[in-house]
């Protein structure tokens, strides 16, 4: 059995891009923006940089969210799988992970 992916750092980057660290010690730039152009509840991270940029971890569940009351999934953003939308995000792996 393996363990849950976790989130243990975020860091907002260019566009709607976020370098996010993992609980394996991966760390990926993960590309939000095909999601974030679906507008709805994540139209105000979208519009509005500074909303954008407040992203952070949250300590008891270890994802990433927004004060606005949103929040992803780790094993959603560290792939393979897409979100339930349809909606691409694009990845690149920055640090492989360390190997247990």
């Amino acid at each position: 059995m393996t363990d849950l992916i976790k989130i243990n750092h975020v860091e907002p980057l260019k566009d709607h891009w976020l370098r996010i660290e993992f609980s394996d010690g991966a760390v990926k730039d993960v590309d939000l923006g095909e999601l974030l152009a679906r507008g709805g509840v994540f139209a105000e991270i979208r519009d509005d940089r500074q909303a954008f940029e407040q992203v952070r971890v949250n300590a008891d569940s270890h994802t990433i969210e927004w004060p606005v009351g949103l929040d992803l999934d780790p094993e959603v953003l560290y792939g393979p799988h897409e979100p339930v939308t349809g909606a691409r995000i694009a990845r690149r792996t920055v640090k492989l992970p360390t190997a247990a």
